[in-house]
């Protein structure tokens, strides 16, 4: 598919390609991405070394040595290049290998600053864009109006978007030692700042920081008020298995996702990234989810969702049990081809869809 748009995105008038990972991550290699793009100046490539050579289960060290033995070589003579991991670093890493790779780069890559256009941003222009940067709008809850809004909730919601950690804890406890329910804490406060996020990040006002951020705030929060809901016998938000397919390590959005599903109450299994499909068949004869999420990042991993759907009716685990599939690449039709449930565009999106997907006795 890459090899197909390549011309393509060299003509479309683009500056930059971002966030490249060519071979062995994915099939196209580095120095038909740099010959395409890079050698005219039409231009400039943004990554280029695989994320996969940083993982000891994915490579090896003398791997990654050979890679960057050929990498110089490939890109000489280095313009219209910005040298980076493509496109994450994984929770995973061996930093020692980016060690490496950093002192590769600084001693057999680099060029004048001149060379690469460096123009540091004057004050002034710092705050031009801080200045430029739109307000938050009002979070809202699910309280009939602002005048009925109790204003522990809205300061709970507060917290969770700003993302501190641990302002969450010291107000999620104040409020449990001055009586207030764990239940309404979760429901009237964490949950709306959840909602709320999940608007901002479709509309593009926060970006992904902001909103792992405050997942993890979120995290904190209901990891604290767990035992106070399992003491009022809390009815159960439904069993999820969740993961990313074999031969994709890309973990953002998963990650959002059973963020998100672990506050809304859902009982969730993460199996992680790089997923076999026997691991998805053995966690869900272990678990017995009411649904199976996967995610794929690549177009080059999307075929593992349909063999995994095949290997669950094979082994007669598709009873009472709905899968549900996104990820970049993914759309509606294509969750349909191949045999899936549900299709979610972005973790927002999927929260209401795992809830319309659970037994009728759990919705």
């Amino acid at each position: 598919e890459n090899e197909g748009l390549m011309d393509l995105l060299r003509d479309s008038g683009m500056d930059v390609a971002d966030a490249v990972a060519p071979w062995p991550m994915t099939k196209v290699r580095l120095e038909d991405y740099y010959n395409h793009w890079c050698r005219d100046g039409h231009m400039t490539l943004h990554g280029g070394i695989p994320e996969t050579l940083l993982l000891e289960k994915s490579s090896t060290m003398e791997e990654l040595v050979t890679f960057m033995d050929h990498f110089f070589k490939a890109v000489a003579p280095g313009t219209h290049l910005v040298a980076s991991i493509g496109d994450t670093t994984p929770p995973d890493a061996d930093f020692s290998r980016l060690d490496y790779i950093g002192e590769r780069i600084e001693k057999e890559g680099s060029l004048p600053l001149a060379a690469g256009a460096f123009r540091p941003l004057s004050a002034e222009q710092l705050e031009m864009a801080v200045n430029a940067t739109p307000p938050r709008p009002e979070a809202e809850t699910d309280s009939e109006s602002d005048e009925d809004k109790d204003d522990a909730f809205a300061e709970i919601t507060e917290i969770i978007l700003d993302g501190d950690e641990e302002a969450i804890i010291e107000r999620a406890q104040a409020m449990l030692d001055e009586g207030y329910a764990a239940g309404d804490i979760l429901n009237k406060g964490m949950l709306p700042a959840m909602d709320v996020i999940s608007k901002e990040f479709a509309d593009g006002t926060v970006f992904i920081p902001e909103v792992l951020l405050s997942a993890r705030a979120m995290n904190d929060g209901v990891k604290l008020l767990e035992p106070h809901m399992a003491q009022k016998n809390a009815k159960p938000g439904g069993r999820v298995v969740i993961g990313t397919v074999l031969g994709d390590l890309h973990d953002i959005g998963k990650n959002m996702v059973v963020s998100m599903l672990k506050g809304a109450g859902f009982e969730v299994t993460d199996i992680g990234v790089n997923t076999s499909t026997e691991e998805f068949i053995e966690q869900v004869r272990q678990h017995r989810p009411h649904i199976l999420g996967m995610s794929a990042l690549l177009t080059t991993t999307m075929p593992q969702m349909k063999e995994v759907i095949e290997a669950l009716e094979e082994a007669d685990l598709r009873q009472d049990m709905a899968v549900i599939v996104g990820g970049a690449p993914i759309n509606q039709a294509f969750a349909d081809g191949i045999g899936a449930d549900g299709y979610a565009k972005d973790a927002g999106e999927a929260i209401e869809n795992f809830r319309q997907h659970l037994p009728a006795e759990l919705q």
